[in-house]
Protein backbone atom coordinates (compact mmCIF):
# COMPACT_ATOMS: atom_id res chain seq x y z
CA UNK A 1 0.00 0.00 0.00
CA UNK A 2 2.91 2.32 0.78
CA UNK A 3 4.42 1.60 -2.61
CA UNK A 4 1.16 2.51 -4.31
CA UNK A 5 0.98 5.72 -2.29
CA UNK A 6 4.55 6.63 -3.18
CA UNK A 7 3.91 5.82 -6.83
CA UNK A 8 0.80 8.02 -6.85
CA UNK A 9 2.71 10.89 -5.24
CA UNK A 10 5.51 10.55 -7.77
CA UNK A 11 2.99 10.45 -10.62
CA UNK A 12 1.23 13.60 -9.47
CA UNK A 13 4.56 15.36 -8.96
CA UNK A 14 5.77 14.33 -12.43
CA UNK A 15 2.47 15.42 -13.99
CA UNK A 16 2.73 18.85 -12.37
CA UNK A 17 6.34 19.26 -13.50
CA UNK A 18 5.49 18.26 -17.07
CA UNK A 19 2.45 20.52 -17.11
CA UNK A 20 4.43 23.50 -15.79
CA UNK A 21 7.29 22.98 -18.24
CA UNK A 22 4.86 22.74 -21.16
CA UNK A 23 2.97 25.84 -20.09
CA UNK A 24 6.17 27.83 -19.64
CA UNK A 25 7.51 26.79 -23.06
CA UNK A 26 4.34 27.85 -24.87
CA UNK A 27 5.03 30.53 -27.52
CA UNK A 28 2.33 32.72 -25.99
CA UNK A 29 4.68 33.43 -23.07
CA UNK A 30 7.62 34.33 -25.29
CA UNK A 31 8.89 37.85 -25.70
CA UNK A 32 6.53 39.70 -27.97
CA UNK A 33 5.71 43.32 -28.44
CA UNK A 34 2.27 43.02 -26.88
CA UNK A 35 1.66 41.06 -23.69
CA UNK A 36 -0.93 38.28 -23.84
CA UNK A 37 -4.45 39.19 -22.86
CA UNK A 38 -6.81 37.21 -20.69
CA UNK A 39 -8.68 36.17 -23.82
CA UNK A 40 -5.47 34.65 -25.26
CA UNK A 41 -4.92 32.81 -21.99
CA UNK A 42 -8.51 31.48 -21.96
CA UNK A 43 -8.27 30.34 -25.59
CA UNK A 44 -4.98 28.56 -24.84
CA UNK A 45 -6.48 26.82 -21.80
CA UNK A 46 -9.66 25.62 -23.43
CA UNK A 47 -8.32 24.80 -26.90
CA UNK A 48 -4.73 23.67 -26.54
CA UNK A 49 -4.74 22.47 -22.90
CA UNK A 50 -8.19 20.92 -22.69
CA UNK A 51 -6.92 17.41 -21.96
CA UNK A 52 -4.69 18.62 -19.12
CA UNK A 53 -7.64 20.51 -17.64
CA UNK A 54 -9.80 17.38 -17.82
CA UNK A 55 -7.11 15.27 -16.11
CA UNK A 56 -6.61 17.92 -13.43
CA UNK A 57 -10.37 18.07 -12.89
CA UNK A 58 -10.51 14.30 -12.46
CA UNK A 59 -7.67 14.39 -9.94
CA UNK A 60 -9.41 17.12 -7.95
CA UNK A 61 -12.71 15.24 -8.07
CA UNK A 62 -11.01 12.09 -6.77
CA UNK A 63 -9.44 14.12 -3.96
CA UNK A 64 -12.80 15.60 -2.98
CA UNK A 65 -14.51 12.19 -3.03
CA UNK A 66 -11.73 10.75 -0.88
CA UNK A 67 -11.94 13.66 1.55
CA UNK A 68 -15.70 13.29 1.88
CA UNK A 69 -15.27 9.56 2.52
CA UNK A 70 -12.71 10.21 5.24
CA UNK A 71 -14.90 12.83 6.89
CA UNK A 72 -17.92 10.53 6.82
CA UNK A 73 -15.92 7.74 8.43
CA UNK A 74 -14.61 10.13 11.08
CA UNK A 75 -18.08 11.42 11.83
CA UNK A 76 -19.41 7.87 12.23
CA UNK A 77 -16.71 7.05 14.77
CA UNK A 78 -17.38 10.26 16.66
CA UNK A 79 -21.13 9.61 16.61
CA UNK A 80 -20.70 6.16 18.14
CA UNK A 81 -18.34 7.59 20.76
CA UNK A 82 -20.79 10.40 21.61
CA UNK A 83 -23.71 7.98 21.98
CA UNK A 84 -21.85 5.94 24.62
CA UNK A 85 -21.59 9.02 26.82
CA UNK A 86 -19.28 9.82 29.71
CA UNK A 87 -19.71 7.54 32.71
CA UNK A 88 -17.17 9.29 34.91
Amino acid sequence: MRALSALARFGVFAFILILLSEVMSHPMWGSSETPPSTLDFAVALFNEWSMAIVVLGLLLAMAMIGASYLVRDERLANLIWDLEGDDQ
